[in-house]
């Protein structure tokens, strides 16, 4: 039990160690949803989503464009309202989140291996965990409540104490108010718990509870916003995605390449033992580098070198394959119900977040970041594999995430320095302002109040000034008749990797921008541009 106790400690500590450079990183991506959602709830408790939002150049009712449940933005409106909205203050709170998800995945992985502690590490260093573990958006808060309701399921299932199913159901209530695909867990306990032991099986019953939650949520939702927030995001992400879809084959690459991108870590873990493997392996990749290039990259615009694109999006694919083919293997050698419960963990998730959301995004990716990990050390464990040899892989992994996520931070840093720079020369007239653009940049723009542009009435006033990152979408909708000044300014990223710079190749939020979660290529600016009319 002693060393039980150091061991959580020291994943307290290691995971807080990881965490804390990130702290002051500006808000960037969805975070301002959220924020603005949590604002809401300080003055009106009792309605989340009742006001408008121009998120998309237009007003529309915040329950119209947040797809997510508001369990998140209560947490962050209690913590806001007594300890103020500073990035520091926030990104501290949501460290909380990130330890329970390391210590949960810890606890979990006791049952599945020999080395839980590598298999918490492992997680914590994925890109996927790392960077979303330094935004405020509700992806790790969920997987928090995610890896501890299998951890209090499991344990009802060996010491058959109700208590604990009862407590497992409610943080899967959590999980689904917190992001809709929390309620996945009901169906994965569901098949393991009748898998493992039928007998239990009057134990389902509490699973019931976060059915009946997320039921009198959409209830509740549907009389006070007019329509049910659940369904209505399922139509939403349906819609979205049947409109902007490419083929499935081209998606399920990009699926396999955001896999792979996710996991990098797990390429620092392979052993490539036979030459049959091998030839596979270097096949596979050519197969998938091709695929990439004329599938893909062929209608991605790009404004650096595309050979690094499909290269990496063709290495990102094997690996991906690789990734997806654990489970089945150690299905097919255990046939069990643990191994049954990886499998489908593992292959559900990656199905929902490359065929069944909006779009392809990384952090869809994240609730199967203990089972890829559990996997992995699994495969070590079965190589025997010295120490030495696992903890300098675990090394190159949390190297290569520490990096992509300070690639992350000094993207979202540019939006923020932008903002700043033109509150700087134009904040004395803030009535004055329109700008373009969302994201962090909206954020910080807003709180010098300066306006967001509104599409809907185009025409932009003599004397007005408009500000915007080149390559919005709605820049030709922007009716100037007379310039009198334009001036562009340019703000560096990280030299030569990104998660989601325009023309990169890169998208970890959206593969609407990119087919890739992050890259290594020539990373050109950020560049936005001020223009005053006459």
């Amino acid at each position: 039990m002693q060393n039980l106790r150091k061991i959580q400690v020291a994943l307290v500590a290691i995971t807080i160690a990881a965490v804390a450079p990130f702290l002051n990183k500006a808000f960037h991506v969805d975070d301002p949803l959220f924020l603005w959602m949590a604002h809401q709830i300080v003055k009106h408790p009792l309605d989340p989503y009742g006001f408008n939002v121009n998120w998309s150049s237009f007003a529309q009712p915040m329950s119209v464009v947040m797809q997510n449940p508001p369990l998140c933005s209560y947490y962050t409106a209690a913590i806001a309202a007594f300890f103020g909205w500073s990035e520091l203050v926030l990104h501290l709170a949501f460290l909380f989140w990130a330890i329970i998800s390391v210590l949960g995945t810890f606890a979990v992985a006791r049952r599945f291996c020999r080395e839980p502690l590598l298999v918490a590490l492992f997680t914590l260093f994925t890109p996927v965990f790392l960077v979303s573990a330094t935004s405020v958006m509700c992806d790790v808060m969920m997987f928090a409540f995610w890896v501890w309701a299998l951890e209090f399921w499991f344990a009802g299932l060996d010491r058959q104490q109700r208590w604990r199913f009862f407590v497992s159901a409610v943080l899967i209530s959590g999980a689904a108010l917190t992001k809709y695909f929390g309620i996945a867990l009901v169906p994965l306990l569901v098949i393991h718990t009748l898998v493992r032991d039928r007998r239990r099986a009057i134990n389902l019953a509490f699973l019931l509870i976060p059915l009946a939650v997320l039921s009198n949520y959409e209830f509740v939702t549907e009389e006070k916003y007019g329509r049910g927030l659940l369904t209505a995001a399922m139509a939403v992400s349906s819609s979205v995605s049947s409109a902007t879809r490419p083929s499935h084959l081209a998606q399920l690459l990009m699926g396999l390449a955001f896999t792979g991108g996710c996991f990098i870590g797990t390429l620092f873990f392979a052993r490539l033992r036979s030459g049959t493997v091998f030839l596979g392996t270097v096949l596979t990749f050519v197969v998938f580098t091709v695929a990439f290039k004329f599938l893909i990259v062929s209608w991605v615009y790009l404004d650096t070198s595309e050979a690094p694109v499909w290269l990496e999006g063709g290495f990102f694919a094997t690996m991906g394959g690789g990734i997806l083919a654990f489970p089945v293997m150690n299905f097919v050698r255990q046939r069990d119900a643990d191994a049954l419960l990886l499998l489908l963990w593992v292959l559900g998730t990656f199905a929902f977040a490359t065929f069944f959301n909006w779009s392809i995004t990384a952090r869809t990716f994240l609730p199967m970041a203990p089972a890829v990990a559990i996997l992995t050390i699994q495969h070590s464990e079965r190589l025997q594999d010295g120490s030495w040899l696992k903890y300098s892989a675990l090394s190159l992994a949390a190297a290569s995430s520490m990096l992509i996520g300070l690639a992350d931070y000094r993207q979202a840093d540019c939006a923020r320095a932008a903002a700043w720079s033109y509150e700087q020369r134009y904040g004395s007239e803030a009535s004055k302002v329109q700008f373009l653009g969302h994201w962090g940049f909206q954020y910080y723009m807003e709180q010098w109040n300066a306006k967001p542009f509104d599409r809907s009435n185009p025409k932009i006033a003599h004397g007005e000034i408009v500000i915007g990152p080149f390559g919005d979408p709605n820049v030709n909708k922007v009716q100037v008749d007379r310039v009198s000044m334009r001036d562009e300014s340019k703000f560096n990223s990280l030299p030569l990797i990104s998660t989601s710079s325009l023309g990169s190749g890169a998208s970890f939020y959206s593969s609407f921008g990119g087919p890739l979660p992050w890259v290594i290529n020539k990373i050109p600016p950020e560049r936005y541009y001020a223009v005053i009319t006459k």
